[in-house]
Protein backbone atom coordinates (compact mmCIF):
# COMPACT_ATOMS: atom_id res chain seq x y z
CA UNK A 1 0.00 0.00 0.00
CA UNK A 2 2.86 2.39 0.80
CA UNK A 3 4.40 1.84 -2.37
CA UNK A 4 1.02 2.59 -4.29
CA UNK A 5 0.75 5.63 -2.37
CA UNK A 6 4.27 6.92 -3.34
CA UNK A 7 3.83 5.54 -7.24
CA UNK A 8 0.86 8.07 -7.19
CA UNK A 9 2.69 10.98 -5.67
CA UNK A 10 5.67 10.72 -8.53
CA UNK A 11 2.71 9.97 -11.37
CA UNK A 12 0.69 13.63 -10.24
CA UNK A 13 4.50 15.01 -10.30
CA UNK A 14 5.54 13.59 -13.32
CA UNK A 15 2.31 14.63 -14.64
CA UNK A 16 1.86 17.96 -13.52
CA UNK A 17 5.52 19.06 -14.91
CA UNK A 18 4.68 17.86 -17.64
CA UNK A 19 1.42 19.80 -18.25
CA UNK A 20 3.49 23.20 -16.96
CA UNK A 21 5.89 22.96 -20.02
CA UNK A 22 3.34 22.23 -22.05
CA UNK A 23 1.11 25.10 -21.29
CA UNK A 24 3.95 27.36 -20.85
CA UNK A 25 6.33 26.42 -23.44
CA UNK A 26 4.55 24.02 -25.96
CA UNK A 27 0.99 25.36 -26.14
CA UNK A 28 0.23 26.97 -29.81
CA UNK A 29 -0.52 30.78 -30.09
CA UNK A 30 -3.96 31.40 -29.80
CA UNK A 31 -4.39 33.38 -33.49
CA UNK A 32 -7.91 35.20 -32.25
CA UNK A 33 -5.85 37.03 -29.62
CA UNK A 34 -5.09 40.46 -30.73
CA UNK A 35 -1.57 42.16 -30.81
CA UNK A 36 -1.35 44.81 -27.98
CA UNK A 37 -1.48 48.30 -29.60
CA UNK A 38 1.65 50.14 -29.11
CA UNK A 39 1.02 53.53 -26.69
CA UNK A 40 0.67 56.58 -29.45
CA UNK A 41 3.75 58.17 -29.05
CA UNK A 42 4.64 61.22 -26.63
CA UNK A 43 3.79 64.79 -27.97
CA UNK A 44 6.23 66.46 -29.08
CA UNK A 45 7.30 69.30 -26.45
CA UNK A 46 8.23 73.01 -27.56
CA UNK A 47 8.73 75.69 -26.02
CA UNK A 48 9.16 79.93 -25.61
CA UNK A 49 11.36 81.68 -23.20
CA UNK A 50 9.64 85.16 -22.24
CA UNK A 51 11.90 88.33 -21.38
CA UNK A 52 13.22 88.85 -18.48
CA UNK A 53 9.93 89.99 -16.09
CA UNK A 54 10.89 92.05 -12.96
CA UNK A 55 8.31 92.79 -10.17
CA UNK A 56 8.55 95.74 -8.22
CA UNK A 57 7.79 95.03 -4.53
CA UNK A 58 6.50 98.41 -3.19
CA UNK A 59 5.89 99.55 0.50
CA UNK A 60 5.30 103.31 1.18
CA UNK A 61 5.43 104.65 -2.39
CA UNK A 62 8.72 103.52 -2.09
CA UNK A 63 10.16 100.38 -4.34
CA UNK A 64 11.97 97.78 -1.88
CA UNK A 65 12.20 94.77 -3.47
CA UNK A 66 12.68 93.65 -7.02
CA UNK A 67 12.30 90.06 -8.03
CA UNK A 68 13.32 89.08 -11.52
CA UNK A 69 12.04 86.03 -13.31
CA UNK A 70 13.11 83.72 -16.04
CA UNK A 71 9.81 82.14 -17.74
CA UNK A 72 9.80 78.89 -20.04
CA UNK A 73 6.13 78.52 -21.53
CA UNK A 74 6.02 74.68 -22.86
CA UNK A 75 3.88 73.73 -25.43
CA UNK A 76 2.61 70.10 -26.50
CA UNK A 77 1.68 70.91 -29.94
CA UNK A 78 3.57 73.29 -32.27
CA UNK A 79 0.20 74.61 -33.58
CA UNK A 80 -0.48 75.80 -30.39
CA UNK A 81 2.58 77.40 -30.02
CA UNK A 82 2.20 79.43 -33.20
CA UNK A 83 -0.95 80.93 -32.10
CA UNK A 84 0.10 81.51 -28.61
CA UNK A 85 3.02 83.13 -30.27
CA UNK A 86 1.07 85.71 -32.80
CA UNK A 87 -0.40 86.87 -29.33
CA UNK A 88 2.83 87.56 -27.24
CA UNK A 89 1.95 90.57 -25.56
CA UNK A 90 -0.96 89.06 -24.10
CA UNK A 91 0.75 86.05 -22.89
CA UNK A 92 2.99 88.26 -21.19
CA UNK A 93 0.48 90.73 -19.71
CA UNK A 94 -1.19 87.85 -18.56
CA UNK A 95 1.80 86.61 -16.47
CA UNK A 96 2.89 89.54 -15.60
CA UNK A 97 -0.57 90.53 -14.19
CA UNK A 98 -1.00 87.19 -11.97
CA UNK A 99 2.76 87.68 -11.04
CA UNK A 100 1.98 91.35 -9.75
CA UNK A 101 -1.46 90.01 -8.33
CA UNK A 102 0.22 86.90 -6.07
CA UNK A 103 2.87 88.48 -4.92
CA UNK A 104 2.00 91.11 -2.57
CA UNK A 105 4.62 93.19 -0.04
CA UNK A 106 3.55 91.06 2.66
CA UNK A 107 3.81 87.28 1.27
CA UNK A 108 7.34 88.45 -0.14
CA UNK A 109 8.30 89.57 3.04
CA UNK A 110 7.58 87.04 5.07
CA UNK A 111 8.88 84.28 1.97
CA UNK A 112 5.62 82.69 1.97
CA UNK A 113 5.75 81.77 -1.91
CA UNK A 114 6.94 78.85 -3.40
CA UNK A 115 7.97 77.99 -7.53
CA UNK A 116 5.82 75.20 -7.99
CA UNK A 117 2.63 77.26 -6.24
CA UNK A 118 4.04 80.14 -8.48
CA UNK A 119 4.01 77.75 -11.86
CA UNK A 120 0.55 76.32 -11.12
CA UNK A 121 -0.73 79.71 -10.62
CA UNK A 122 0.61 81.20 -14.30
CA UNK A 123 -0.47 78.62 -15.90
CA UNK A 124 -4.43 78.66 -14.74
CA UNK A 125 -4.09 82.37 -15.53
CA UNK A 126 -2.44 82.09 -18.84
CA UNK A 127 -5.33 79.15 -19.45
CA UNK A 128 -8.14 81.66 -18.53
CA UNK A 129 -7.02 83.83 -20.98
CA UNK A 130 -6.05 81.82 -23.66
CA UNK A 131 -7.99 78.62 -22.95
CA UNK A 132 -7.60 75.12 -21.67
CA UNK A 133 -5.30 72.95 -23.17
CA UNK A 134 -3.37 76.12 -24.85
CA UNK A 135 -0.30 75.29 -22.98
CA UNK A 136 1.34 72.20 -21.63
CA UNK A 137 3.02 74.23 -18.46
CA UNK A 138 4.52 77.38 -17.45
CA UNK A 139 8.34 76.78 -15.60
CA UNK A 140 10.06 79.12 -14.20
CA UNK A 141 13.50 78.74 -14.71
CA UNK A 142 14.85 81.12 -12.85
CA UNK A 143 14.22 83.71 -9.54
CA UNK A 144 16.40 86.19 -8.18
CA UNK A 145 15.30 88.48 -5.09
CA UNK A 146 17.24 91.77 -5.27
CA UNK A 147 16.48 94.15 -1.79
Amino acid sequence: MKKLIILLVILLLLGGGAAAVWWYFLKPKDENAQAEEPPPPPPVLTQIDLPLTSIAIINGNKSTQRIDFLITVVFDDAEKQKKVEERMPRLFDAVNTELHGILPRKMVEQGGFQRPYLEERLTKAVEARFGKGMINKIYIKDMQIYK
